[in-house]
């Protein structure tokens, strides 16, 4: 897994998918809920739509298939063997059943590989239905609006983070909140990332 860049990336976007900053505007807001006795902090709010490929990348970061993973690997490899053993058997007894179980070592080879890749991407798809998400970034909490839902994400070290591509991905307690940098000002992008950096750990696997 990527580890988190802790110092704010000169170039972490993909040619192909991530273009840098897309010309959205961050909003200055006040902490309404600070207690009296507290100083008021200014966050800032950001407003963003997810893109399937982002949700894709991250959740394939995340590791929610395992086809690059230790088991993917030894079960392709087993039958790559069982695949040249058949093959060998029908080459040497001439058995048509060789070629046959060669056939489906190498179709089950496929499916290792491509079935939950497809999955993820149709999953990623599904997740990316055009609802708007509204942060506000606060020293100590991040407030997630979607679709007049809202929850918090409190910065306080036990909130996990990590980095994927132009992606910071933020999870607590089974909720996981998704920011694309692109969406972020470049002017207030040092600040985000070093509120956020402050109040995460980062994701290990």
């Amino acid at each position: 897994m990527e580890k988190i860049n802790r110092e704010v990336p000169e170039d972490a976007v993909e040619e192909d998918e991530e273009e840098g900053w897309d010309g959205s505007e961050a909003e200055l807001v006040a902490d309404e809920d600070a207690a009296v006795y507290e100083d008021v902090q200014t966050g800032i709010r950001v407003n963003y739509v997810l893109r399937w490929r982002e949700i894709y990348r991250c959740l394939k970061g995340m590791g929610y298939i395992k086809t690059t993973g230790t088991r993917a690997v030894i079960e392709t490899v087993i039958l790559a063997i069982a695949a040249v053993f058949c093959l060998i058997n029908w080459f040497t007894a001439g058995a048509a059943e060789g070629l046959t179980l060669a056939i489906i070592c190498i179709l089950l080879i496929a499916v290792v590989w491509v079935v939950p890749e497809l999955g993820l991407r149709s999953q990623a798809k599904k997740r990316a239905d055009g609802r708007e998400f509204s942060l506000e970034i606060y020293p100590d909490a991040i407030t997630v609006e979607q679709s007049g839902d809202e929850w918090e994400i409190p910065l306080d070290g036990e909130t996990e983070c990590a980095q994927y591509g132009n992606h910071l991905v933020l999870s607590r307690e089974g909720k996981m909140v998704i920011l694309p940098l692109r969406c972020v000002e470049p002017g207030v992008l040092p600040e985000v990332q070093a509120m956020i950096m402050a109040g995460t750990t980062p994701r290990e696997d």
